[in-house]
């Protein structure tokens, strides 16, 4: 949508593998965010005579254009340095079907910016990308980061008797120091106890990294409004000289050059396991059945039967080291084989179709990989 005499400064869209479709088109692109500009962000916009609309797929923001220069911005956009945006996930089943981490911190956030040069080629088009991995154009655990407020106590251990703990900017610049003796006098052998109490409050909201004796320990992002929302992500677009110049909106020369900022999710694959209960036909023997993929060459082998508490006999079946793909649109072509083969002669097969797993049924058994996508299923 285009407002009378306002052009894109900006767009940043949202791409999701789990909703591809066989001819590589998405769907459901609206599905997995709603996009927030922070208050800072919104009195920004408000001030440089911006505008904010979220579309399908990612979201906008538009200048208003001088009269006879429409790449020039009716406002100079001097005074602006940031503007920040909350990802907030729309459903919680989010990190069970997307191919990020499913454990950590409860506060932690996922923080994507402008301020690197990452661009790959997809599909034969380079894209502006905003997450970290140059190996990949996906999200990963390399952009999730630590959301701390102002004011935090920052616990360790280490096996000396003093510590010098630092915090410092993104320009590497020490805005916190602090030397820190053990807690306990009577501790001199083994890890010895620490314990800093950090008061931020003066800083500005940003990225910092704590250092224990010159080793970095953590990065994280400091703001206490966002501490208490829990977003699952947020986006800093900036405009200074730090940013790389193919990701610059504005040229040396203060016209606009428009960029389109790209954030990509790949989809959870995991091993899928078939359960197979013989609730109504408890005398066809474990041998006489099969579970078979026409789509994928998945071999599901067939594992030791477990008895339920009610005396069901369940057959499971696992794909084994092949990982399948959890999809919005369900893949078709799983089905259960029966022998049902009663004399001399050709075998006789009754073939049925088997459901995908849902999102969430999703276990393991480390506590890591593998990671499985399970699926009762009673004959």
């Amino acid at each position: 949508m285009m407002e009378s005499g306002y052009r894109t400064l900006f767009a940043v869209e949202f791409f999701h593998e789990f909703y591809k479709q066989a001819d590589n088109s998405y769907s459901h692109r609206d599905e997995d965010f709603d996009i927030i500009p922070t208050t800072d962000c919104k009195t920004a916009l408000k001030n440089q005579g911006l505008l904010f609309r979220q579309v399908p797929g990612g979201f906008i923001v538009l200048y208003k254009a001088a009269p006879g220069n429409s790449a020039k911005p009716l406002i100079p956009l001097s005074d602006l340095d940031r503007l920040r945006f909350l990802l907030m996930a729309k459903t919680p089943n989010l990190v069970y079907y997307s191919d990020l981490p499913l454990t950590g911190e409860r506060s932690a956030i996922f923080y994507l910016h402008n301020r690197q040069s990452n661009i790959q080629d997809i599909d034969g088009t380079d894209e502006l990308l905003l997450v970290q991995d140059t190996n990949s154009p996906y999200l990963s655990a390399q952009d999730k980061t630590r959301l701390r407020a102002e004011q935090f106590t920052y616990p360790f251990s280490k096996e000396s008797d003093s510590a010098r703990l630092i915090i410092t900017d993104r320009k590497l610049m020490p805005v916190f120091s602090q030397t820190l003796h053990k807690l306990d006098p009577e501790v001199n052998a083994g890890l010895r106890q620490f314990s800093a109490h950090i008061d931020l409050s003066l800083q500005p909201t940003d990225i910092y990294t704590l250092t224990i004796d010159g080793e970095v320990q953590e990065s994280f992002y400091l703001d206490s409004r966002l501490s208490q929302k829990q977003p699952f992500g947020l986006i800093d677009i900036f405009h200074h000289d730090e940013v790389a110049d193919e990701y610059q909106f504005i040229d040396e020369s203060g016209q606009v050059a428009a960029k389109t900022y790209r954030v990509r999710l790949n989809n959870r694959a995991t091993v899928w396991r078939y359960f197979i209960g013989l609730k109504y036909r408890s005398s066809v023997t474990p041998e006489k059945l099969a579970v078979v993929s026409n789509i994928f060459t998945a071999d599901f082998t067939r594992k030791t039967s477990i008895t339920l508490a009610d005396n069901t006999q369940v057959i499971p079946f696992e794909s084994g080291t092949t990982k399948i793909p959890l999809k919005k649109a369900p893949l078709k072509g799983f089905t259960l084989k029966r022998d049902i083969t009663t004399g001399p002669g050709p075998s006789v097969f009754e073939e049925t179709p088997l459901p995908n797993p849902e999102i969430t049924n999703i276990a393991t058994e480390t506590g890591s990989e593998p990671i499985y996508s399970q699926v009762y299923f009673y004959i």
